[in-house]
This record gives structure tokens, C-alpha cells and sequence, in this order.
């Protein structure tokens, strides 16, 4: 932790998320202890996630440091030790008094109305009831509180926008961070559609936060962080220890020998800049460095295994990229993809609607409201999906990301036809290869978020279950079918006689992470793929060349459409006539850090992590064939995933 304030800060409180490793924290029978210098500090654990064995995945921890000099830095240890309490300290009835307040436009630019929403009441009763709370200790104790927006003039609250106020106590309730977040996100009400308004929080009657006029998108939400009360923010950065937050197995092995050149993290935020400015008058629902069109062609910045600011923070940990990170999962809200349920007042939930469809193509029973006003910049989809808000949610622990999470792995199931994703079980199976791999990535980052007591928790499991189960019947128990793909290739769903390499390479990357937390029957399926993802790069000796490897698509069956049986028949099916020699050019831009080859390269690091046979070997091949890449990969790390 250091200190980011030119003044000496009497109280500290920090909340953060932390990884741990399987079996290092046995929280149903442990605490932990914080320690500073050897001199134990006050710390309390929240939203616990469990690895399969039960101990702790992942935890959101608070600590109170004290006495902290400008720009002073202290690591703080962490431990496991005596179970222990920590009991909040909060005033009944705190010095909060906000006030949100909208003015309604229509579309010809006149105030139709003024909402107004005030939370005061409601979290007083929180507090008297212990209801809607998130964290619970002495050093922060936050409870989520939403409401609706009310018509200032006549009581009724409007039927789409709310607000959602996680409001988190410290310094026994002295200070209070709001996270303020805007939705229009209701999935059954009559009439959603995008809303034009100014917005305002007052606290006491002085207003603390603007936000001029702009169109909220429909089923899009926005947020904004304030502090309140009788003290500053506290001005701190926390910085994780990066070798154990990836050893803990919850993001992918990045290459922590990379040094990010400082002139490609200002690049990052030049542009971040360049982009607020440009869009200024989309407000929060501005795309920033996101491709609003996802379906877009052509390699970008938010595609990999995490996008490219992503895999840098991991590297570097940098402020700037911190706002970079943070900034574009904050945009990924604006786009049309948010349903909660009225009811159970979570994103919605096909295991309770196993007919609905989010999308609009195709029948949905319950049928959805039409949208009205629904125009918007963004075209969603899950082949060129990135993953936004996993990592920002590991780093801060906040609940907005937690949301976020959820909100797209639900809308990756249920915006298809329900009849080609199987009902409730959500499978993937209709989609590109590509979208396979990052839909069942998402699933697999929100049943690794949720935490244990979340209602959702064991929806997400399922729903990843059901595809990897899918998998594995579909194709290693279909391997002696005459329909089964050959030697461990995953055709493409249109056009099942090429298999595009790149795209396998991306599902082995993400089975691989889920390998490697024991998702059951994963490593069943992992096996099957690498035949063909990491196989590729060990058969010149019988015939495929290795240059060849990271091909962008290769013909599958024969001439005659009928399966092919060895390396030798498949390569020459592509590349009749050539030889495999040390003079053949390397395919996929070899010396590129968002090319083919590089994607092959994240590919073997990442089957190997997951104790794929012969993918050690391959990487290290790979490697030394593909040198030229190591120096741009600095810049770019995007597939830089290595073996641990």
C-alpha cells in the first residue's frame, strides 16, 4: 500500500481483492491476520469464493492502517490464523443525506420531468435490520441500496430508472464511499427505451456531482464513486504481489520477466484521453477504447485472453493503466446487454425462463417488451467479446464489477435462440468456435467471482458445467463416430469441413484456465482438443510442417469429404506439394504480439500450466522458433501466458 497524498493520513482504511492459492486458507476454520512491519493490523474478510477443496478462492479484505506520512509505502502480510470477528461500528442513522436528482428530456429537447430519489431512510433501516449488506467489520461495512427514482412532482417512481447506492462506512461511519450506479435495466417492464437526462447528487442541499444531459442507453447502466463525511478520501494505491495473485490460479500466467516500456503505457492513456475527448458528448455511455460494432473485423485491443491494458496492469500494475483498465470496464456497462430480474432483483436467469430470449431474432416465452427509442452505438456479441470487468473486480473488489461480471456471462446465454442453446443448460454449441471460447470463459469468471453465498453462485456453476459436459459428449465420447471431427479438431459450426486453428487455440487457452481449477470433466476435453492445438506444432516428422502450424484455416476432410487419418494426408490436403524444410517461412506473423503465431504461443503456455503431455516441449520450440516476437510482446502482452 502507498500513500498517494502530499498529507500525513491519521486513518487509513483500504478494501481490496485478493486470490489465494488452493488449500492456503481454510476459511470455514481460519482467520487471517494482517501484519505491518511485524505489528498486526485491524483486517476483515468479505464474499468469500471457495476453491473445490473448500478453502478460500478469493476474498474482499479491509485493512485500517494508521499514521501514514505523505507518499509513505508499507507492504502489508498477510496470514492465516485464529478465527476471529469483526463486529461493525456504524452510526444508526449516519451523516449521509444524498439526494440524486434527474432532469428528464424528451426528444425535443424539454424537461418532462424531475426525478429525485432519497436514500437516507432506507439505509437507516438497512442498518436497524442488518438487510442488504456486503461487508460487515470494523473497518467497512457497506450494504447496497436501491431504489427507484420518483417523480418530484407527483410521487410515482418511474418505471425504469433506479439507482443503486453500495454505500460503505469507515472510520466507525465518519466517512462513506457511495458507489452510485444508474440503471435501465429492467427486463419485464412495459416500454424500455433509451432515457434522455442531467443528473445531480446533493448532499445537505449543496450539489457534490454533475453529470450534463445525455441518453441513457436501454438495459445499459453507469456508475460513479463519491466520498462524503468529515474527512478526504483516503489517498492510497494498493499494489498486489503479482507472483502469488497469479500462482493463485484465478487469471492466466503472464510473463512477469516482461518490462512494459513506459512509452507504451502512456500510449494507453494518451489515447484513454484522446478518446474521453472525442466522445465527451456520449457521457457515461462514451465506448472509449472499446469497438462499439463487435463484430467488427480484424485483430483489436480488448480481444485475447484479457485485453491488452489488462495483461499490462498484470505486468507493470501502473496508475495509469489502472485508469485505463478501470475505465473501459466502466464503458463495457453502457452497451444494451444488462436484464435484472423485477423480481429476484438479479440478472435475469434462464434456469427460470428456459425460453427466453435476450436477443431479437427468434421467439422468447415470456416475450419481452418492445424496445421504444432503442438506438444506440452498440452492436454486442460473444465471438469478439473481451473479458471487461474479471480482473478490475479481482484488484478493487467492488461490487459494480461483481454486477458486470454477471450481467455478461447471463446475456452470452440468454441472447440466443433458446431451441440451439438447449433451454436452460445454455450451451454454446450453435456458436462460432471463437464465441465458444470466450462465452464459456465468462461463465467460468463469474462462478470464480461469486461468491459462495451468492444467490447466483451455483447458477454459474451449472451453466459451466452443462458446456464443458457438452463438450466431452460431443466430442472425445464422439471420437469412433463417423461425424466425429478429426485428430482433435473443432470444425467451424457453418462450415464444418475447415477448422480454423487460431480459433481452437482460443478454447484450448480457456479450458486450460478451467483445467487448471479443477472444473470437473475439463481436462477430458483439454486432452481431446490438444491432439490437434499442441500436436500440430510436434508432427513435422511425420509430414505437417511446423511453419505451418498457426495456419488461419485448414481443410479438415479430404477431397472427398471423408475423414482424415494421419498429419502427413492433412497437410498435404492443404499444402500439396511443399516439404518441410528449415527454409519454409513461419506462418502468422512470427515476430508480431497479436498474430497467429502469438496466439499459438499463449496457447502451449497455457496447455502446458495445465499438465497438457507434450505442450512443454512444443512451447519451448515454439519460443525459440518465434524469438523475434519477445521484444514487441513487452509492448504487448496480450498472449504472453508462459508456463509457471
Amino acid at each position: 500500500m502507498a500513500s498517494t497524498s502530499s498529507q500525513a493520513q491519521a486513518s487509513l482504511p483500504v478494501t481490496f481483492g485478493q486470490p489465494f492459492k488452493a488449500g492456503d486458507w481454510l476459511h470455514t476454520t481460519q482467520g487471517l491476520v494482517a501484519q505491518v512491519g511485524g505489528a498486526t493490523i485491524p483486517l476483515q474478510t468479505d464474499e468469500i469464493s471457495s476453491h473445490r477443496d473448500g478453502s478460500a478462492r478469493f476474498a474482499v479484505l479491509s485493512a485500517q492502517l494508521s499514521n501514514v506520512q505523505p507518499g509513505e509505502a508499507r507492504i502489508i502480510n498477510i496470514f492465516p490464523g485464529a478465527k476471529t470477528s469483526s463486529t461493525p461500528s456504524v452510526p444508526a442513522a449516519p451523516d449521509w443525506n444524498l439526494e440524486l436528482e434527474a432532469q428528464v428530456y424528451d426528444a425535443n429537447g424539454n424537461v418532462t420531468s424531475t426525478l429525485v430519489a432519497q436514500p437516507q431512510t432506507q439505509l437507516a433501516t438497512q442498518i436497524a435490520n442488518n438487510t442488504g449488506r456486503r461487508l460487515a467489520g470494523a473497518v467497512a461495512t457497506e450494504y447496497t441500496v436501491a431504489l427507484p427514482l420518483k417523480d418530484k412532482a407527483t410521487g410515482a417512481p418511474h418505471p425504469h430508472l433506479s439507482a443503486r447506492l453500495h454505500t460503505r462506512l469507515v472510520d466507525n461511519g465518519q466517512r462513506i464511499r457511495t458507489d452510485v450506479v444508474m440503471e435501465n435495466t429492467r427486463t419485464w417492464t412495459a416500454n424500455p427505451g433509451n432515457i434522455t437526462y442531467s443528473f445531480a447528487v446533493k448532499r445537505n442541499g449543496s450539489t457534490i456531482y454533475t453529470q450534463p444531459k445525455f441518453t441513457h442507453y436501454h438495459h445499459a447502466r453507469w456508475h460513479k464513486v463519491l466520498w462524503t463525511g468529515s474527512s478526504a478520501e483516503p489517498q492510497a494505491r494498493v499494489r498486489h504481489n503479482m507472483p502469488y495473485f497469479m500462482a493463485s490460479k484465478a487469471v492466466w500466467n503472464y510473463d512477469l520477466g516482461l518490462t512494459i516500456p513506459d512509452s507504451a503505457i502512456e500510449r494507453q492513456y494518451s489515447l484513454l484521453t484522446q478518446r474521453r475527448a472525442e466522445q465527451a458528448s456520449l457521457g457515461p455511455m462514451a465506448n472509449l477504447m472499446l469497438t462499439a460494432y463487435f463484430p467488427t473485423t480484424g485483430g483489436r485491443m480488448e480481444i485475447g485472453p484479457y485485453p491488452q491494458w489488462t495483461a499490462m496492469y498484470l505486468l507493470n500494475q501502473d496508475s495509469r493503466l489502472r485508469e485505463v483498465m478501470l475505465a473501459n470496464a466502466d464503458a463495457a456497462a453502457a452497451a444494451p446487454t444488462h436484464y435484472r430480474d423485477e423480481g429476484t432483483k438479479n440478472p435475469i436467469e434462464i434456469s427460470k425462463y428456459p425460453k427466453v430470449n435476450l436477443s431479437t431474432e427468434g421467439p422468447s416465452e415470456p416475450l419481452l417488451p418492445a424496445v421504444v427509442n432503442g438506438t444506440t452505438i452498440w452492436t454486442p456479441d460473444t465471438p469478439h467479446q473481451a473479458s471487461f470487468a474479471y480482473v478490475p473486480y479481482l484488484i478493487t473488489g467492488d461490487a459494480f464489477y461483481l454486477d458486470e461480471i454477471q450481467f455478461w456471462a447471463t446475456w452470452n446465454v440468454a441472447a440466443r435462440n433458446p431451441g440451439y442453446r438447449m433451454m436452460e443448460k445454455g450451451i454454446f454449441y450453435s456458436e462460432q468456435v471463437r464465441g465458444r471460447a470466450w462465452g464459456i470463459r465468462s461463465l467460468g469468471e463469474a462462478t470464480r467471482a461469486t461468491p459462495d453465498n451468492h444467490p447466483l453462485r451455483g447458477y454459474f456453476s451449472n451453466l459451466l458445467q452443462y458446456n464443458v459436459d457438452w463438450l466431452v459428449q460431443n466430442y472425445p465420447n464422439a471420437a469412433q463416430s463417423p461425424e466425429a471431427p478429426p485428430m482433435g479438431m473443432m470444425p467451424q459450426t457453418s462450415a464444418p469441413y475447415v477448422t480454423s486453428p487460431w480459433q481452437n487455440d482460443f478454447v484450448t487457452i480457456v479450458l486450460s484456465q478451467l483445467v487448471e481449477n479443477e472444473v470437473p470433466n475439463a481436462a477430458t476435453y483439454l486432452n481431446w482438443i490438444t491432439r490437434f492445438t499442441v500436436e500440430r506444432f510436434n508432427k513435422q516428422s511425420e509430414g505437417y510442417c511446423t511453419a505451418y502450424a498457426p495456419a488461419y484455416d485448414v481443410y479438415d476432410l479430404d477431397s472427398n469429404n471423408q475423414t482424415i487419418n494421419s498429419w502427413a494426408q492433412l497437410f498435404q490436403r492443404n499444402w500439396p506439394g511443399v516439404t518441410c524444410s528449415s527454409d519454409l517461412a513461419i506462418m502468422g506473423s512470427p515476430n508480431a504480439a497479436d498474430g497467429y503465431a502469438a496466439y499459438s504461443r499463449g496457447m502451449l503456455g497455457a496447455a502446458t500450466n495445465a499438465g497438457v503431455i507434450n505442450a512443454s516441449s512444443a512451447y519451448t520450440r515454439w519460443k525459440q522458433l518465434t524469438s523475434g516476437m519477445d521484444s514487441t510482446m513487452a509492448a504487448d502482452p496480450t498472449w504472453a501466458i508462459v508456463p509457471r
